[in-house]
């Protein structure tokens, strides 16, 4: 192998490369973009859960909870006598723990340790909250706390919508109030910025299972083209099958089309030229490397693309993110107004703008 670029697979070389296109690497190269799709399978699994659900109840559970493990294979009397026939039980047994009821014993022992709040004071439970917040929530926190809207501004806003000028009290309550206010659009919007990434993610993952279906077909078809020139040239009978044509197991098609769309040309170039070498029956040295080229390009596009999300935790927050999450806050304060009130006026939506 040469040209070994930054990812699990490494490409093809041009010279020498008999040696290497044998059915045992195809299995072994096979085996590892399936390891890999598989992994990013999981990968995006659990992270498609953990948006749809917020996390899971294991979230809010120690590691160490081995005396709170149930019994399962300890059924009481009363449970085995009340099996339903078949061997199934028709009702829950008594021993059984669930996740949610470890977390509210926990939770219910951690609330009767802890001092009521009436009984501290106004510093005491800021002091609380500030030593029960994590790293991030703490960053957050601080940031907001420092964070403050521009005194001008408001009162040239407030005087603005009121039509006079507004008190010092009035500022104040209003700045407070746009703070909050700013606080849940900047919430919204990261919600959103998440669910772009996870849609992004999700498209990261199909493309790289095609590419790694292609990459099977290219590289199952050159280890074929090898083993028939290795075979011609020891033996005057060419009425055979090679080792992976024999193989009933392995359900890639080599002589199959890949699949592209019209709008994109260039990739509709690419595919269309490596089909073409896909359902060649000829056996050259021209249609090997035409077949390596293709390989390797496959190869570079496998490895640069990344499912991970991590890498886009720091991107800041698009125009784009704010314009959906106010149009979300309209949905859930039910201020949103209807389309069909958007015709009034000179129907043109020209009412409510």
């Amino acid at each position: 192998m040469s040209e070994a670029p930054q990812g699990p697979l490494d490409t093809i070389p041009k010279v020498n490369y008999p040696p290497i296109l044998t059915p045992e690497n195809y299995y072994s190269i096979k085996q590892m973009i399936d390891q890999i799709i598989s992994e990013d399978q999981d990968y995006v699994s659990w992270k498609i859960k953990d948006l749809r659900t917020g996390s899971t109840m294991n979230t809010f559970v120690p590691s160490d909870i081995e005396h709170y493990k149930p019994l399962r294979e300890n059924y009481n009397k009363e449970s085995v006598e009340n099996k339903a026939p078949h061997g199934q039980i028709n009702k829950v047994p008594r021993n059984m723990t669930f996740i949610r009821d470890i977390y509210e014993a926990q939770r219910d022992q951690e609330v009767e340790e802890m001092q009521p709040l009436e009984d501290l004071s106004y510093e005491e439970q800021f002091k609380l909250l500030v030593l029960n917040l994590d790293k991030e929530q703490n960053n957050r926190f601080e940031v907001f706390h420092r964070t403050a809207l521009s005194k001008s501004q408001v009162k040239r806003l407030a005087g603005v919508v009121c039509s006079q000028n507004v008190g010092e009290n009035v500022r104040v309550f209003l700045q407070a109030i746009g703070k909050v206010f700013a606080g849940e659009l900047i919430e919204l919007a990261l919600e959103v910025r998440k669910k772009w990434f996870v849609s992004l993610m999700v498209c990261q993952f199909d493309k790289r299972k095609e590419i790694g279906l292609r990459l099977k077909k290219y590289l199952k078809k050159l280890t074929i083209l090898v083993e028939k020139s290795s075979f011609d040239k020891n033996s005057n009978d060419p009425s055979y099958l090679t080792i992976l044509e024999q193989d009933e197991e392995d359900d890639i098609d080599e002589n199959e089309s890949d699949e592209y769309f019209d709008d994109e040309e260039d990739a509709m170039k690419e595919i269309k030229s490596g089909n073409k070498l896909l359902k060649s029956k000829e056996n050259t040295s021209e249609i090997k490397l035409g077949l390596i080229d293709q390989y390797n390009k496959l190869v570079k596009k496998f490895n640069a693309t990344d499912v991970s999300m991590e890498r886009y935790s720091n991107s800041p927050i698009l125009p784009e993110h704010m314009r959906e999450a106010w149009r979300l806050y309209q949905l859930q304060s039910d201020t949103y107004i209807p389309s069909k009130w958007r015709g009034k006026g000179e129907t043109n939506g020209d009412l409510f703008r």
